[in-house]
C-alpha cells in the first residue's frame, strides 16, 4: 500500500487548513490516484514549536501504478495548485504533500528519501497513519506504526471530530421564505454562490421554485430561466473547485436539464415521487437526496399528524429508498433528508433532529436542513428568518454532534466556523 500524508497551516486559493486538505484528497483522485482509506484530521502543533498556526494533518492510503517519483510528480504538482510556495524549511504552508510510504520499498535519491527520515518520531504524522494502518512496518526499523506513536510525543496532538459537509443555498426566487428577492437573477445568484464557494460550501443548492409553506407552483420555463444560467456559469468553475452543484428541483424535466447544463446533485423534496423524475435521474451517476414531505407546500402546515413521528419518517424514506433503487437508481447514490419544517410542527422537528442516528441507521447519508427554519422562532422568540442566523448555526452543531453527513445552510462561514471550533473541542487528544 502507499500512504500520503498531507498537512496545512495556512489558507490555500480554496479554504481554510482542513478544507484545503478534502479538497487536495479530491485533486489526487482526479488525477488518477485511488483512495483506498483516509484518516480523522488532526491539529497538531508545528514541530518544531513556534508560534505558527496549528496545522490540519491527515494520512491517506492510495492504490496506483505509478512509481514513487511519478506520484512525487503528481504531489508537487498538487501543492502548486493549491498555491504551496517553497520557502525555508519549516515555513507555514499552504498544503503539504509528502510520500510517507510506498509498500516496503526503501527510496533514497537526492529529491525523494522513502520512508521520510524523522517519520517514527513524528506523532503529527503517526497518529492519523496508525488510523488506517496501525499493523505496517517501518522499512528501515520493522516497527509498527502502533508501537512508534507510542514512544513518540503526543502532546499537542489532537484527533478531530469530523464535521459534516455544508451544502449553501442559492434560491434564485422573489419568494423564498429567508432571503426570497435578494438573488432572484443570475448576475446576483452566481455572485453569491461563488461567495458560499470561498466561506467553505461543499455543495451549491440551486433552486428557482420556492417550497415555503404556502408556495404556489412554478411553471417549468420559469424555473429554468432561473436557474439554467446559474448551473451553466457555475458548472465549470464548480468541477475545476471540487464542488457539487445540487438542483433544488421537484421536477423532471429541470433535473434532467440541470444534469445537462453541469448539475452534479439532484435534491428533491417529493422524494422523487415522481416516476419521470426517476427515470430522469437513473441513467446518471449524481447523489440524489430523497426528502420527506407530508402533503405539499400549500397544504402540509395546516395540521401535520404522527403517529410516532421518527418511526413514520424512517418508514416512509425507506420506502422511497427501495423504489427508487428497484427503478434502477444505485444504492450508493442515495441521500436522506427528514424534511425539517415540511409538514411538522415544531416538536416534530425536534423530535427529527435528535434522531439524526435513526435516520443514519436506514443505511444512507443524512443531511439536515434546519437553517433559518420557522421552529427556531419557537423555541426562542418571535422575528424575521434572518434573526435566526444563532438558531441555525445551534441546529447544525446539534446534527454534527448526531452524525449528520451534510447540513443545508444559508450562512455557510459561521456555521464552518462553528464546526470547526466545535470539532476541535470534541476531538480526542492523542497525549
Amino acid at each position: 500500500m502507499i500512504y500520503v500524508a498531507l498537512g496545512a497551516n495556512l489558507p490555500s486559493s480554496e479554504g481554510a487548513p482542513r478544507e484545503t486538505l478534502r479538497r487536495a484528497v479530491s485533486a489526487l483522485a482526479a488525477r488518477g490516484l485511488t483512495i483506498s482509506a483516509r484518516s480523522r484530521l488532526f491539529l497538531t502543533e508545528p514541530v518544531p514549536r513556534s508560534d505558527q498556526p496549528w496545522y490540519a494533518n491527515q494520512v491517506i492510503a492510495i492504490e496506483s501504478t505509478l512509481t514513487p517519483h511519478q506520484i512525487l510528480s503528481v504531489l508537487l504538482d498538487v501543492e502548486l495548485q493549491f498555491g504551496r510556495e517553497r520557502s525555508e524549511r519549516n515555513a507555514a504552508r499552504t498544503l503539504d504533500l509528502d510520500l510517507i510510504g510506498y509498500g516496503s520499498d526503501i527510496i533514497d535519491t537526492p529529491d525523494l528519501v522513502v520512508p521520510h527520515p524523522r517519520m517514527h518520531e513524528r506523532a503529527f504524522v503517526l497518529a492519523p497513519l496508525a488510523d488506517i494502518a496501525p499493523s505496517w512496518r517501518h522499512p528501515v526499523n520493522g516497527e509498527t506504526v502502533s508501537l512508534m506513536l507510542a514512544r513518540s510525543d503526543r502532546a499537542h496532538v489532537r484527533a478531530l471530530r469530523t464535521v459534516p459537509l455544508l451544502m449553501g443555498i442559492v434560491n434564485v426566487t422573489p419568494d423564498s421564505f429567508s432571503d426570497g428577492g435578494r438573488y432572484d437573477n443570475a448576475e446576483t445568484a452566481i455572485a453569491h454562490a461563488r461567495q458560499l464557494m470561498e466561506e467553505g460550501a461543499d455543495i451549491l443548492d440551486i433552486g428557482g421554485e420556492s417550497t415555503r409553506p404556502g408556495a404556489s407552483p412554478v411553471d417549468i420555463e420559469t424555473e429554468w430561466q432561473r436557474v439554467g444560467p446559474v448551473i451553466e456559469a457555475l458548472a465549470e468553475e464548480a468541477k475545476r473547485r471540487y464542488r457539487l452543484i445540487s438542483i433544488d428541483t421537484r421536477h423532471a424535466e429541470i433535473m434532467a436539464r440541470a444534469l445537462a447544463a453541469g448539475a452534479t446533485m439532484i435534491n428533491d423534496v417529493t422524494a422523487l415521487d415522481d416516476p419521470a423524475s426517476r427515470r430522469a435521474v437513473a441513467d446518471h451517476d449524481a447523489p440524489v437526496v430523497l426528502m420527506h414531505m407530508q402533503g405539499d407546500p400549500q397544504s402540509m402546515q395546516i395540521n401535520p399528524v404522527y403517529a410516532d413521528v421518527v418511526k413514520d419518517v424512517c418508514a416512509e424514506l425507506s420506502f422511497k429508498c427501495e423504489r427508487a433503487i428497484k427503478d434502477g437508481i444505485a444504492a450508493s447514490r442515495l441521500w436522506l433528508d427528514p424534511g425539517i419544517g415540511f409538514g411538522k410542527t415544531m416538536e416534530h422537528n425536534l423530535a427529527l433532529l435528535d434522531a439524526t442516528p435513526q435516520l443514519r441507521a436506514l443505511g444512507f447519508p443524512v443531511l439536515i436542513g434546519a437553517s433559518r427554519k420557522i421552529f427556531i422562532r419557537g423555541v426562542d422568540r418571535h422575528g424575521p428568518a434572518s434573526e435566526r442566523v444563532a438558531g441555525s448555526v445551534s441546529a447544525a452543531l446539534s446534527a454534527a454532534q448526531r452524525g449528520a453527513d451534510a447540513v443545508r445552510v444559508h450562512d455557510v462561514a459561521q456555521t464552518r466556523q462553528a464546526l470547526a471550533v466545535w470539532s476541535a473541542v470534541e476531538g480526542q487528544a492523542m497525549s
